[in-house]
């Protein structure tokens, strides 16, 4: 074996024993590759976080009804942005052909081709006020502009 292998297989092996005690001394490492991290978006309240406090749209539709109601299509939701108020509950409405996987605060949920799911919780109990996106696979969501009166 020539010298020069030696000296950078010697190098490698130093290079491993290094990092291995960086790590070991509780200095931080990076993030391993094959656990992504994971993130809470519900607070000890049980409230879902908004991810911004004004919505992206520049019209936002309102409901004086209980039930708000939003319908899923392929190019965009209807109605693309909706304020809500904390008594008022969810239906979502499947005008794709295909399933789609719906989520919104703790709410998981699929809906089938042409069919609707309601959740009968208030939003109120599972948003906190701000702008929430209801999360929507494989299409565009709809953004909820929850609004309290504070």
């Amino acid at each position: 074996m020539s010298k020069k292998r030696i000296t950078l297989l010697l190098a490698g092996y130093l290079l491993v024993l290094l990092l291995s005690a960086c790590n070991q001394a509780g200095l931080p490492s990076g993030p391993s590759p094959s656990a992504p991290p994971t993130l809470d978006h519900t607070p000890a309240n049980g409230l879902a976080t908004p991810y911004a406090m004004q919505p992206a749209a520049g019209i936002c539709a309102t409901f004086d009804e209980q039930i708000v109601s939003i319908t899923i299509n392929t190019d965009m939701p209807s109605p693309r942005c909706t304020v809500i108020r904390p008594d008022q509950t969810l239906r979502v409405i499947n005008a794709t052909s295909s399933t789609i996987r719906v989520s919104i605060g703790r709410y998981s949920l699929s809906i089938l081709p042409g069919d609707d799911y309601s959740i009968d919780a208030s939003f109120g109990e599972y948003l906190a006020e701000g702008v929430h996106l209801i999360s929507v696979t494989p299409y565009f969501g709809a953004e909820l502009w929850l609004e309290t009166g504070k």
